[in-house]
């Protein structure tokens, strides 16, 4: 169940000491943090908070009585009401040196009302003036292409209402925007209920606990998953996302990697970043291209230059695999070893435990 007292040490701790186990060594958290984020960020620095690299989007800017439509706190995300506070909530989270802007711009299948694109126009230009990027939870492609006009640095899901065309392709290209798939945001609303299969493993069963499992696993879940009034359109728009993926890539717009895990229960940290690298190769990347998304490109949209690549000089954070990505892409659960900033951490769900109980 989701909650706005959900953000706890505890929880970020668990969560970021289960990322590392999957072979996440970094991740960022795209809005909705409570500030607690910034001194679990400074404690990490110092070496006394464990888990991923935490990078931070802060609280995030949302729509009054709309998007992001969970359980939030009043201090889990700002909703400003005009475009003096949205400046103003903008410089209030670069004085902590967040890693980027997040704002939440499309209306949830009719739901709510959009962000006012005067708005976001001023949160992409306050944030530029601060020097820090702005990444957009996007839906529709109409709203992506005054976005990336207005100048922000990342889409941060896919477009998902149509098939992109030539007009954004040459903007995002122009303006250098960053596009994020997040494939696993439509397909968490029913894979496990359609899917139980997928479950049946222990690297699924060492992601979640007992409780959740026998939930994902009931008669209720399954009726709530098909009973679900917008599953055609989670279906439909998952679809899309994934034939967008494709030709965004092939355009040679900038292709980098997130999942929204941690978002909803149905969104395990660790498990579903592996998850979508399987699914960014189904959509037809190539597993390198999938994984340099994940790596490389993802480590040039946040600006650190200490990872990403495997080179002299930069940190040891790296994955050592039982099996080559290459040949399958579901060899990156093989996992012998991780190396955080040159630390060993041994995985969860090791490929020799892995492979014994296949």
């Amino acid at each position: 169940m989701q909650s706005a007292n959900a953000y706890t040490r505890e929880n970020v701790q668990n969560a970021a000491v289960q990322y590392e186990q999957y072979g996440v060594t970094s991740m960022i958290a795209l809005g909705l943090n409570r500030d607690l984020v910034y001194q679990l960020r400074d404690e990490q620095k110092k070496g006394t908070f464990p888990g991923a690299t935490i990078f931070t989007a802060g609280r995030g800017i949302g729509v009054p009585g709309a998007a992001p439509p969970v359980p939030a706190a009043p201090d889990q995300v700002y909703r400003p009401t005009t475009v003096e506070e949205a400046r103003a909530e903008v410089r209030e989270m670069a004085s902590h040196h967040v890693d980027i802007i997040k704002i939440w711009v499309d209306d949830v299948f009719g739901r709510f009302s959009k962000m006012q694109p005067e708005v976001y126009a001023a949160v992409i230009d306050e944030a530029h003036k601060q020097g820090v990027g702005v990444a957009a939870h996007v839906f529709y492609l109409e709203d992506a292409k005054r976005l990336v006009a207005d100048g922000v640095d990342v889409l941060a899901h896919s477009v998902r209402d149509q098939k992109v065309d030539a007009d954004l392709i040459a903007a995002m290209k122009s303006h250098g925007t960053f596009y994020v798939p997040t494939l696993t945001v439509d397909e968490s609303f029913y894979v496990f209920a359609e899917h139980p299969e997928m479950m049946d493993n222990a690297f699924f069963t060492q992601s979640v606990s007992p409780e959740l499992l026998k939930v994902f696993h009931s008669p209720e879940y399954k009726a709530k998953c098909e009973n679900d009034p917008n599953l055609s359109k989670n279906k439909a728009a998952h679809a899309t996302a994934m034939q967008n993926l494709k030709i965004l890539r092939d355009a040679g717009v900038k292709v980098a990697f997130g999942t929204d895990s941690g978002a909803f229960p149905a969104r395990i940290p660790g498990w579903a970043e592996h998850r979508e690298l399987e699914m960014m190769v189904e959509s037809g990347l190539t597993p390198m291209q999938a994984l340099v998304a994940a790596t490389r490109t993802s480590a040039s949209l946040i600006h650190v230059g200490d990872r990403g690549t495997l080179e002299p000089g930069k940190r040891a954070d790296l994955i050592v695999l039982a099996a080559n990505p290459l040949d399958d892409i579901h060899n990156t659960r093989q996992m012998v070893a991780i190396w955080h900033g040159g630390r060993e951490v041994q995985p969860r769900v090791p490929a020799a435990k892995l492979s014994a109980a296949q």
